[in-house]
């Protein structure tokens, strides 16, 4: 083989190993539209021992593309005039599952009785991409009164 050939044979080989060995599979994204979605839906609920935050599952990225890397949410609360702060983060577990969560919920057990909180939700990705935080739900958290649920008993019977 002679030089020349050689060296074209190298440039082929480089040339055909740089295409072959390009992960890329899809024109790149820009981070702002890798984000997920925001969370629309935000419900709270009065519980014996606290206030239970619900949502739905974030599904698609910012672009309108199906997402397949969620990793979890973050649980923010604001009281009184204070800033919203983080209270908790429910990972998601499931992503490789054919079943997986579509509702998502989390009990806030640090609360005040006759206290309006303020809660938001924000989606992130496992690569660190973060939604824009939901809109904000509010309630005020009343403490069940045991004396107004009648207790209850087998009746007696007459036999």
């Amino acid at each position: 083989m002679t030089r020349r050939t050689s060296a074209a044979l190298l440039v082929g080989l480089i040339v055909v190993a740089t295409v072959a060995g390009c992960g890329r599979k899809t024109l790149p994204r820009p981070p702002a539209m890798v984000a997920p979605q925001t969370v629309t839906s935000v419900a709270l609920s009065v519980r014996p021992t606290g206030i239970e935050i619900g949502w739905d599952r974030s599904t698609r990225y910012v672009d309108g593309s199906r997402m397949t890397d969620l990793g979890g949410f973050i649980v923010e609360r604001q009281s009184f005039s204070t800033e919203f702060h983080e209270i908790a983060r429910v990972p998601v577990t499931d992503r490789g599952r054919f079943r997986q969560a579509k509702r998502f919920e989390h009990l806030d057990e640090d609360v005040t009785p006759d206290m309006m909180y303020h809660y938001r939700v924000v989606a992130f990705t496992l690569d660190g991409y973060y939604s824009a935080p939901s809109g904000a739900a509010a309630i005020t958290w009343v403490r069940p009164d045991a004396a107004a649920t009648p207790a209850t008993s087998p009746a007696a019977s007459d036999e």
